[in-house]
C-alpha cells in the first residue's frame, strides 16, 4: 500500500502478498478489468475475492464491473 492514498496500486499483487504461496486464479481477467475476482487459499481454505482494481479507471465501478462482481458473489 503506497503512503499516499491518491497514489494507484496494483490489487493483484496485494492479493498475492496475502494468500497461501501467493496463488490467485483470476476469473475473466480481460473483462471489467477495474474490478477482479477469483479464488485464492487463505490458511489453507479456498476462499473468494471481489476486490476493485484501482490502475483500471481509479477502480470505480461501471455497469460490466457490477454485474461481474455479482455474479461472482450470487455463485
Amino acid at each position: 500500500m503506497p503512503d499516499n492514498p491518491n497514489t494507484p496500486y496494483d490489487i493483484k499483487e496485494l492479493i498475492s502478498s496475502v494468500v497461501d504461496e501467493g496463488d490467485f486464479f483470476e476469473l475473466q481477467p480481460h473483462f471489467a478489468a477495474n474490478i477482479v475476482i477469483g479464488f485464492a487459499r487463505m490458511n489453507g481454505s479456498t476462499v473468494g475475492v471481489v476486490a476493485n482494481q484501482p490502475m483500471v479507471l481509479a477502480g470505480c465501478l461501471d455497469i460490466d464491473s457490477s454485474r461481474k462482481a455479482a455474479r461472482f458473489v450470487r455463485f
